[in-house]
């Protein structure tokens, strides 16, 4: 799935939801994904816990800053196209 249909299939799925949250909300949302892959990370360096789900993470992760990406009108696409550029910029040698 691209990221535009990632983001078309979201909000179609919020449109169905009886969930609303208001952006300060989702945002907090986001930064408790966030913390929660930490977390997970953290158990797995240190070798505490091999039954955590990375990808489960960083899927919450991703349906959070689609979610929010939505609600401020933001291609996801389009900002990752920037970001693209400004690495090849920076950082990429020719």
């Amino acid at each position: 799935m691209k990221i535009e249909e990632a983001q078309e299939w979201v909000k179609e799925a919020w449109s169905k939801s009886e969930k609303g949250m208001s952006k300060l909300v989702e945002l907090a949302s986001l930064v408790e994904e966030c913390g929660e892959l930490a977390e997970a990370i953290r158990k797995i360096e240190h070798g505490k816990d091999c039954q955590i789900d990375i990808e489960k993470e960083m899927g919450d992760i991703l349906l959070s800053l689609i979610t929010l990406a939505i609600r401020y009108d933001v291609s996801l696409q389009k900002a990752f196209d920037k970001t693209m550029e400004s690495v090849k910029k920076k950082y990429i040698v020719k």
